[in-house]
C-alpha cells in the first residue's frame, strides 16, 4: 500500500520518513514502523554513525502546538525524550560532528519567530550555539560550516520573495566568522553539502527544485526539472540526496548524476480513516429552535432534528461527512439546511426531506424560511429569495460593502428584514416586500445598524444600532472612546399603532402587513443605557430578549483565539416597563418563531427556556426543570476519509469565491484542484491532510493563505513552567547564567527567582527543583514539567553552600524574555543619548502592540526623539491607529509656573524619529514601515521587510473547526500600488546582523540608529 510520505532522510542504504504520523525505516525494498500513536512525528535525522535517529515530536493544547526533541534507535525501540523546552517552533536540523543532535527552537527567545541553533546530547544537556537566528547548520570539510537563515519550506506561499526568504552565510574558519553566501530571488531551503558542493531546494525560477553551488557561491546548477509539485525537505548523508515530491520519495546521486522515485508499498494500518462518533457539542455551529419541542442544529457539518425532551432524533441529509451542512433555519412547519457550495435542502418538522435545490447563487452566508420562501444572502454580498414551489430564485438587493449576514422574516412571510452595509462604515436596516421585490429603507444609511428581529405578533421591529455614542474619556490614551456605543431600538411597523413606550396596547390578533410610508420617523431606543449589545430578539407578550457583553480588553479573543464571548441575556417586558437579566454566560440564542421560547448556548451545553417560566439556572443536569438538553442523543458519525475529500474541496472553493484576484492570480485553478484531489488516496492522517491543502492554497503565491488545524488528534502535552532564567551545563551543574528582569513594577514582568526573600544571583548552581536533583538526563526543563504556574521549592549553592526557595513558575516565559530584551534596548539608548532619545518596540500591530506603543510612551513622553523598532512586528490591524501618532510630531507645549512644559499634541511623538526594522516584520507591520517611509518620518534601517499585505478574516472553519484563510484584502499604497506583497519594504540604510554579532551581544541596527539621531 503507498502511504503520503513526507521528511525522508538517507544514511547509507537506509532511508528513515514519516507516513501516518509515524517514523518508517526503508531497506532494502521494506518497511519497517518504527513508532506507533506517537502524536505527529517530523523531521527524522540519522546521525552520523548510523545509530540514532532524533525527530520532532508535535503535540497541541488549547493554547497551540508544542514541540520537542526525541532519539529513538535506528534499529527500533524505545523513543527518549532529550528536551523538555514546550515551545511551538523546535525542529530537529541534523547533527554535529561529535554525535550531538543540532535543532532550532524559539526557547528563550523574545519572539516566535526567533529560532536559534542548539547542539543537544544524548544525555539532554544542551548548549545554544549563540549564532542568533537561523534554521540550518551543515558541516563541510576544512573549517566548512554553512548556516541557514529563513530556510523554511513554505507550502501555503510559493514563489516567495519577501524579506524573509532562506538565506544562506558560510563559515570559513570553523564558525567562528560567517559571511553572506548565498541569496537568491526565490526562497532557499534545505542546504546541504555533498562532494564538496552546497545543495539545496529553491524555487527562483518558478518550481521548488534541487539545485546546487560550488564554495564560492557560483557555478550554479540545477539537477531536478520538476514542473508541477515542488522538491521539498530535502536531507542528505554527504553521499546521496532524498526528498519529497507529491508524496513520493526520490533518492539522487549527485556523483552519477541519477535520480529515481523509490517505490515504496507499507502495511499501513490507516487507523486514523477508521470511523468514529465526535462530541456534538464540541463541534456545534449552528442551531435553530423550531418550538418548545424541536431544534435543529448543525454540528461537524452534520444537520439534526433534536426533540428538546423526548423522542428520536433525526439526522438530516447525508451521514458520515462527505456532504457539509453550514447554516440552518426554520419557521417552525418546516426546516431549511444550505450545504458549503450552495444547495439547499427543504425537511418537514418531523425530518422528511421535502425538496432540495440548486440555485446557483454563490456560498451561502444566512439563511431564513417563510413559507415557500427562502432568503439567501451570498459571499458576495447579495441577497436572493428562492421559491420553493418553483425553484425560481431572484436577486432583491446588493451591497458594494460587505456581506448581509442577519435577517429576518415578518411573521405574515410578506417581509423581509435586513441589515445591507450601506458604507464603508455604516449598515442600515431595509424591509423587502417579497410579493413587489421592493426595497424599503427603515433606517438610514449613517450609522451601525444590525440584528433585525420581528415581534412573533408582527407588530414592532427591533434591532441593535451603534448610535449611542456617549464618548468615555480614556485616561490612558486621553482621547474619547465609545467603549459602550449600542442600544435595542423598536420601530412601530403601523401608522396607527402608538408607541409603546408611551402606552403599551394588548393586542391578540397578528399585524399581516407594515406601513412602509415614514417608518424611519416610527424608530425609537429602548429605555436602557448604553452598553455592548450582540443580538435582540422578539418574545411573545410583548417581551424582547438581548444578549449583552461586558466591556473586556481585547487580548483574550484575539485573531486565533477559540474563546467564546459570553454575556449575560436580558429581557424588557414592554407592558411592565421592566428589565430582568435571565441568565448569564451565554454565546448564542435563539428564538421560537412563536416567541414562546428561547434557545441558549452556554459553555458545553444548550438551555431552552420558557419565557413564561425561570428555569434553574444553576443546575446542569438535562432536564426540564433546568432546561439542559440532554445532548448525548446526538450521534455524529465521522467517516474521516469522506470529511477530508469535502474539507480539501471547500478549502479549494473557498478560495476561489473569495481570492482578492478574479484572475486566481493567473493560475487555473480547477487545474490546482484536479492535481492535489489525486493525492487524497494515499493521505492517511489529518496532517497529512494538511499538508495537502496547504501545498494547494501555495500555489496562488500569496501570504496569508493560512490553515490552523485544532486538534490533529494527538496526546496533550504537560506544560513547561518557567523560572524567567536561562541556564548552562558547564559540566558539573546547571548553572544560572541569566536571569531575565523585565519590568519588575509590572505584573509578570520578572522573574520568579527575584521575588521577595529569594536571593539568586546569575552565575549560582540549580541544584534541585521540586525535589528532583538536576543533572545530565534531568536538565530543569525536566523537573519543572506539568508545573505551569506552579509553587515548588528550589535548591540553590553558590560558594559551597545550598539555600532553599519557595517559588511560584510562570506559566510561559515568552512575555518576560520579551519584556527582557526591550529594557536591554532601552537602556543602550538611554545611555548612549544621555537620556535624551526614548525607545518604543511594537512586537505587533494587534491589541498586545498597541498596548506596549502607550506603555512605552508614558513612560519616555518628553524625549526629544524617538528610536521606533518593529522587528519581529507579527502584523494586525492597528497601524492606522498608531501612525496619527506618529506623523503628527509635537509643534507646541503647555507652559506652567512651577512644572516642566506638557508637550502639546498629548500622547504624539516628537519629529526627531528612527524606525528600526528587519525582515521579520510583516502584515500590517510592512504597511507601518512603508507608512513610516511614504510620509517622509525619518530615516528607515535595518533589513527589507516580510513582504505580506494581502489581508484576511477568520469567517471561515473547515468542518473540524480549522480555521481556513483567503488572501482577500490586498493592500494598495501611493507610490508602490500592491507591490509590497511578496516582495517587502526596503530600509533607506540596510544593515545586516551577523551569526558573529549575536555572539559578541551587538546589535548594529539599533548602533546604526542611535549614530543616526545622534548626528540629527
Amino acid at each position: 500500500m503507498k502511504g503520503y510520505y513526507l521528511f525522508p532522510d538517507v544514511h547509507g542504504d537506509e532511508i528513515v520518513f514519516v507516513t501516518e504520523d509515524d517514523l518508517w525505516r526503508y531497506r532494502g525494498g521494506a518497511g519497517q514502523r518504527l513508532t506507533s500513536d506517537f502524536g505527529v512525528v517530523i523531521r527524522p535525522k540519522f546521525s552520523p554513525d548510523g545509530k540514532w535517529i532524533a525527530f520532532t515530536r508535535l503535540q497541541q493544547t488549547d493554547q497551540g502546538t508544542t514541540a520537542d526533541v526525541y532519539v529513538i534507535p535506528a534499529e527500533g525501540g524505545e523513543p527518549r525524550r532529550l528536551t523538555y523546552f514546550g515551545t511551538p517552533f523546535t525542529r530537529v536540523v541534523g547533527w554535529t560532528p561529535d554525535g550531538r543532535v543540532l535543532a532550532y527552537s524559539d526557547y528563550k527567545t523574545p519572539f516566535p519567530q526567533w529560532r536559534e541553533l542548539y547542539a543537544i546530547a544524548l544525555d539532554g544537556t544542551y548548549e545554544r550555539l549563540n549564532l542568533g537566528p537561523a534554521t540550518a547548520l551543515v558541516y563541510g570539510d576544512s573549517g566548512v560550516v554553512v548556516l541557514g537563515r529563513n530556510n523554511y519550506e513554505l507550502p501555503h506561499w510559493k514563489r516567495y520573495r519577501g524579506g524573509a526568504r532562506g538565506v544562506l552565510w558560510i563559515s570559513r574558519d570553523g564558525g567562528k566568522t560567517f559571511a553572506k553566501f548565498l541569496d537568491l530571488p526565490g526562497n532557499i531551503t534545505s542546504p546541504m553539502i555533498v562532494g564538496g558542493r552546497v545543495f539545496f531546494v529553491s524555487d527562483h525560477e518558478g518550481v521548488g527544485n534541487l539545485y546546487s553551488v560550488d564554495l564560492s557561491g557560483g557555478d550554479l546548477r540545477r539537477h531536478t526539472n520538476f514542473t508541477d509539485f515542488y522538491v521539498r525537505n530535502a536531507s542528505s548523508d554527504g553521499r546521496r540526496i532524498v526528498f519529497q515530491v507529491a508524496g513520493d520519495i526520490w533518492l539522487y546521486d549527485p556523483a552519477a548524476d541519477k535520480l529515481e522515485r523509490l517505490d515504496i508499498n507499507l502495511p499501513l494500518s490507516r487507523k486514523a480513516k477508521m470511523a468514529k462518533f465526535v462530541d456534538p457539542l464540541k463541534y456545534l455551529e449552528y442551531f435553530a429552535l423550531a418550538s418548545g419541542e424541536r431544534l435543529a442544529l448543525i454540528t461537524r457539518g452534520q444537520a439534526f432534528l433534536v426533540p428538546s425532551w423526548e423522542g428520536a432524533v433525526v439526522q438530516l441529509g447525508e451521514r458520515g461527512g462527505g456532504v457539509r451542512y453550514k447554516h440552518v433555519a426554520t419557521d417552525g412547519e418546516k426546516i431549511a439546511v444550505a450545504t458549503y457550495d450552495g444547495a439547499v435542502e427543504v425537511y418537514s418538522i418531523d425530518g422528511r426531506i421535502v425538496k432540495r435545490l440548486e440555485p446557483g447563487v454563490g456560498l451561502v452566508e444566512a439563511l431564513a424560511v417563510k413559507g415557500s420562501k427562502i432568503a439567501l444572502a451570498n459571499h458576495r454580498g447579495e441577497l436572493w429569495i428562492l421559491d420553493l414551489e418553483s425553484g425560481a430564485a431572484s436577486l432583491v438587493d446588493r451591497s458594494e460593502y460587505g456581506l448581509i449576514t442577519e435577517m429576518a422574516w415578518h411573521p405574515s412571510g410578506r417581509w423581509l428584514a435586513y441589515a445591507k452595509p450601506s458604507g464603508v462604515y455604516a449598515l442600515n436596516i431595509r424591509l423587502l416586500d417579497a410579493t413587489t421585490g421592493k426595497t424599503y429603507d427603515v433606517t438610514s444609511p449613517t450609522a451601525y445598524d444590525y440584528s433585525p428581529a420581528f415581534d412573533p405578533h408582527g407588530r414592532y421591529l427591533y434591532f441593535l444600532s451603534r448610535r449611542a455614542l456617549n464618548p468615555a474619556l480614556d485616561p490612558v490614551q486621553f482621547v474619547y472612546s465609545f467603549a459602550k456605543h449600542s442600544k435595542p431600538y423598536l420601530v412601530v411597523l403601523r401608522r396607527d399603532d402608538v408607541s409603546p413606550f408611551v402606552e403599551y396596547k394588548r393586542r391578540e390578533e397578528r399585524v399581516e402587513d407594515i406601513d412602509v410610508e415614514g417608518i424611519e420617523r416610527r424608530v425609537e431606543p429602548f429605555p436602557v443605557e448604553e452598553g455592548l449589545y450582540a443580538a435582540v430578539v422578539g418574545l411573545k407578550g410583548g417581551k424582547v430578549a438581548w444578549l449583552k457583553y461586558d466591556v473586556e480588553g481585547a487580548l483574550r479573543y484575539y485573531l486565533w483565539s477559540a474563546q467564546e464571548r459570553r454575556g449575560a441575556v436580558e429581557v424588557y417586558d414592554l407592558e411592565t416597563k421592566m428589565r430582568e437579566q435571565l441568565i448569564s454566560g451565554v454565546s448564542a440564542m435563539k428564538a421560537s418563531p412563536d416567541g414562546k421560547y428561547l434557545l441558549v448556548k452556554e459553555e458545553n451545553r444548550l438551555r431552552l427556556i420558557d419565557i413564561e417560566k425561570k428555569p434553574d439556572v444553576q443546575s446542569r443536569e438535562p432536564g426540564r426543570k433546568s432546561g439542559v438538553l440532554d445532548m448525548g442523543r446526538v450521534k455524529v458519525y465521522v467517516e474521516p476519509e469522506k470529511e477530508w475529500r469535502q474539507m480539501l474541496r471547500e478549502a479549494w472553493l473557498l478560495m476561489r469565491e473569495n481570492y482578492w484576484k478574479g484572475d486566481m492570480n493567473g493560475v487555473d485553478w480547477d487545474a490546482v484542484y484536479k492535481k492535489y484531489e489525486t493525492l487524497l488516496e494515499r493521505v492517511g492522517t489529518r496532517y497529512e491532510l494538511s499538508d495537502v491543502i496547504n501545498e494547494m492554497q501555495g500555489e496562488l503565491g500569496t501570504s496569508h493563505a493560512y490553515e490552523i488545524v485544532p486538534d490533529f488528534e494527538v496526546d496533550k502535552p504537560y506544560l513547561i513552567g518557567g523560572l524567567g532564567a536561562e541556564y548552562r551545563w558547564d559540566g558539573k551543574c546547571w548553572r544560572i547564567v541569566k536571569i531575565f528582569a523585565g519590568d519588575p513594577s509590572y505584573e509578570n514582568e520578572k522573574s520568579p527567582l527575584l521575588a521577595p526573600g529569594v536571593d539568586v544571583r546569575e552565575g549560582d548552581c540549580l541544584v534541585s527543583i521540586a525535589g528532583v536533583h538536576l543533572g545530565p538526563g534531568a536538565p530543569p526543563e525536566y523537573a519543572l514539567l506539568n508545573r505551569p504556574s506552579d509553587v515548588v521549592a528550589i535548591e540553590i549553592e553558590r560558594g559551597g553552600e545550598v539555600g532553599t526557595y519557595v517559588v511560584r513558575t510562570v506559566r510561559d516565559e515568552k512575555y518576560l524574555i520579551y519584556r527582557h530584551w526591550v529594557e536591554e534596548n532601552r537602556r543602550k539608548v538611554r545611555e548612549a543619548t544621555l537620556g535624551r532619545v526614548g525607545y518604543i518596540h511594537i512586537p505587533d500591530m494587534g491589541p498586545g502592540g498597541y498596548a506596549e506603543f502607550f506603555k512605552s510612551l508614558n513612560a519616555e513622553g518628553d524625549k526629544e526623539a524617538f528610536v521606533i523598532d518593529v522587528r519581529y512586528n507579527r502584523g494586525g490591524h492597528t497601524s492606522g491607529m498608531l501612525v496619527p501618532r506618529i506623523c503628527v510630531g509635537v509643534f507646541g507645549k503647555f507652559l506652567t509656573r512651577y512644572f516642566k512644559p506638557f508637550p502639546y499634541p498629548e500622547l504624539v511623538l516628537p519629529k526627531k524619529l528612527v524606525l528600526v526594522t528587519n525582515e521579520h516584520a510583516g502584515s500590517d507591520g510592512d504597511i507601518f514601515t512603508y507608512d513610516f517611509k511614504h510620509l517622509g518620518l525619518g530615516p528607515v534601517v535595518g533589513k527589507r521587510t516580510w513582504g505580506g499585505t494581502v489581508g484576511i478574516d477568520t469567517r471561515y472553519k473547515l468542518v473540524d473547526g480549522t480555521i481556513i484563510t483567503q488572501p482577500k484584502y490586498a493592500f494598495w499604497g501611493e507610490g508602490v500600488g500592491t507591490g509590497i506583497e511578496g516582495y517587502g519594504v526596503d530600509p533607506d540604510i540596510e544593515v545586516e546582523i551577523a551569526p558573529q554579532d549575536y555572539r559578541e551581544g551587538k546589535d548594529p541596527q539599533l548602533e546604526k540608529a542611535l549614530e543616526i539621531i545622534k548626528g540629527s
